[in-house]
C-alpha cells in the first residue's frame, strides 16, 4: 500500500483515515496490559505491537518493582535496544525525571522543565534533534507518583494530521518543508548547532513522524501569514480538550510506550517520596 501520508495518495488516505477514526472515541483502559517482568509472553509482545500499530501507544502495569535492567530487558523484547541519550541520561540511556529544581541550582539541569515540578506543555520528544537522529519512540515508567498532580495528557499525532489535512491540505505540505521550525543551539552544549526541520515527515517505511513543541521561547517558526494560521489551528486543537486527548495519571509500576506521540504533563506536588519517572527514548518505532 502506498503511504497515505503523501498528499498525492488521496485514495489510500481516505481508506486509512476511515479506519483510523473508527477507533475513536477511546477508553484508555481498553489499551492497557498487565505484565510480569519474569514472564513476558510472545502473545503479550504481539498485543503491545498490534495496539501501538493502531493507536501509536499502549499503557502497561507491572506486577512488581522494576529495575533499570528490567526496563532495558522489556524494551529489548520489543527490539528497542539502541536508546537515544541526552545531556542528563545515564550510560544506559535512562533519564530520571524528577524535581531537581531546588537541589541543583548550579546544575543546568534545573533549567529544563522536565526536571522541575512545573507543567510541561504539548510536545514530541526530541523535537530539537534533526531527522537523521530523531526520536521515534519512548517509554515512560513510574517508579513513584506525586502526592498530587502530575497527570499526563497524550494525543496520537496521526489524529492531528487528519484534522489538519481535512481542514487544508496545503497545511500538511507546508509542515513537511525542512525550514518550518528552527531550534537554536543549546547554550549548555558546546557542540550544539541550530536545527531546522519539518513538523511532519515520512520515514523510509512510509510512516508518519512529528517534531513539535508548544514552547514559544527559543523556538523560531518561519514567518509568514499561512504559518501563523497553521500554528493557531494546531494550538487551538491541542488546547481544547476533545475525545482524542487521553488523560493518564501513572501509578507505581505503571507506564506507557509510544511512537513519539504528542504529550504534556500537568504540574505536581511531591509528598515525602519525590515523584520519579524513568524515560527511555529510541531512534526506531515500535
Amino acid at each position: 500500500m502506498k503511504s497515505p501520508f503523501l498528499l498525492e495518495n488521496e485514495t489510500e488516505y481516505s481508506l486509512w483515515r476511515e479506519k483510523k477514526l473508527n477507533l475513536y472515541p477511546l477508553n484508555i483502559n481498553d489499551i492497557s496490559i498487565d505484565l510480569d517482568i519474569k514472564n513476558i509472553s510472545s502473545d503479550q509482545i504481539n498485543i503491545i505491537k498490534n495496539t501501538i500499530k493502531k493507536y501509536n501507544y499502549i499503557t502497561y502495569k507491572f506486577s512488581s518493582y522494576i529495575t533499570d535492567n528490567d526496563l532495558q530487558f522489556f524494551c529489548s523484547k520489543l527490539n528497542l535496544q539502541s536508546s537515544v541519550s541526552n545531556l542528563f541520561s545515564d550510560d544506559s540511556g535512562i533519564s530520571n525525571i524528577t524535581n531537581e529544581e531546588n537541589i541543583l541550582k548550579k546544575d543546568s539541569r534545573s533549567e529544563y522543565i522536565p526536571y522541575t515540578n512545573k507543567s510541561l506543555n504539548w510536545h514530541t520528544d526530541g523535537y530539537y534533534y534533526p531527522e537523521n537522529i530523531s526520536v521515534k519512540s519512548f517509554l515512560l515508567h513510574c517508579v513513584n507518583p506525586a502526592k498530587n498532580g502530575g497527570k499526563n495528557l497524550i494525543l496520537d499525532h496521526e489524529v492531528i494530521y487528519i484534522f489538519l489535512r481535512d481542514h487544508n491540505p496545503e497545511y500538511i505540505d507546508i509542515l513537511m518543508h525542512n525550514d518550518v521550525m528552527e531550534i537554536p543551539k543549546n547554550k549548555n552544549n558546546k557542540n550544539s548547532k541550530n536545527i531546522s526541520g519539518p513538523v511532519f515527515y515520512i520515514d523510509e517505511n512510509g510512516l508518519l513522524n512529528m517534531r513539535f513543541t508548544s514552547r514559544q521561547k527559543n523556538i523560531i517558526w518561519k514567518k509568514n501569514d499561512i504559518i501563523k494560521k497553521i500554528k493557531n489551528y494546531i494550538f487551538d486543537f491541542i488546547t481544547n480538550d476533545n475525545i482524542y486527548v487521553q488523560h493518564l495519571l501513572l501509578k507505581r509500576n505503571q507506564g506507557y510506550l509510544a511512537n513519539n506521540i504528542l504529550h504534556k504533563r500537568e504540574e505536581y506536588v511531591d509528598g515525602q517520596n519525590k515523584r520519579l519517572l524513568k524515560r527511555l527514548r529510541f531512534s526506531k518505532r515500535i
